[in-house]
């Protein structure tokens, strides 16, 4: 993200790390992941937001790399823990329910596809050598990344646990495994026979969210 709006305002690196007032390096270790945008101080942050803007990056550029360490929040969480149980109060998808720019931005590695609301920034510079277009992901990445939203979805519960299993559900949706796939259908057969008290908005929710995943099958 950090990387497409530079661009996008016709920056090199080397003139963007100028303006900033930080080493070529350690633009550079922002843009690759090397050194995460989420570490700098609050100041930091809006400083080179607010530089960005003015050398001509899309106005909503702030917004936008808010939103990508929200997203590179939940996927680094995924990768690391991989099978593992993340307790829901240290969980990025137990803190609210993300907008679904977020979404986008965290399914953009997996999927391939730049989100449409990113179409303002147009890249205005060349490009220097075999650069990627998108964020990646590798193999193991991927794997251990839906591992870990298999785990959640399949041991969360409800209470303070709830939202963090429906969100995970949903981008769960989005694993063509076999076994992911026959888990949800299962999963959504069971749920279909579930009846639901009029009052009973949580469980509902959860219904709802396993449809939504269907869109994998």
């Amino acid at each position: 993200m950090l990387k497409l709006a530079r661009q996008s305002a016709a920056l090199t690196q080397e003139r963007l790390a100028e303006a900033v007032g930080v080493d070529v390096t350690t633009l550079q270790g922002w843009e690759s992941g090397r050194r995460p945008l989420a570490a700098v101080s609050a100041g930091e942050f809006l400083r080179l937001c607010g530089r960005l803007s003015r050398l001509g990056a899309p106005a909503s550029t702030g917004r936008n790399l808010r939103e990508a360490i929200e997203a590179d929040q939940v996927l680094s969480t995924g990768i690391v823990a991989a099978g593992a149980w993340v307790e829901p109060d240290s969980h990025p998808l137990a803190v609210s329910v993300h907008r679904w720019t977020v979404t986008n931005l965290i399914l953009w590695p997996i999927l391939g596809k730049m989100p449409q609301h990113l179409r303002d920034f147009v890249l205005q510079t060349p490009r220097r050598g075999p650069t990627p277009l998108r964020p990646m992901l590798g193999g193991e990445e991927r794997v251990r990344f839906f591992d870990h939203l298999f785990t959640v979805a399949t041991r969360a519960g409800g209470g303070d646990e709830a939202l963090l299993r429906r969100q995970a559900v949903y981008l769960l949706g989005f694993d063509g495994r076999p076994a992911t796939v026959e888990w949800l259908r299962a999963e959504w057969n069971r749920a279909g026979r579930n009846r639901w008290k009029h009052e009973d908005i949580t469980g509902l929710l959860d219904t709802l969210c396993v449809g939504c995943s269907c869109r994998s099958w």
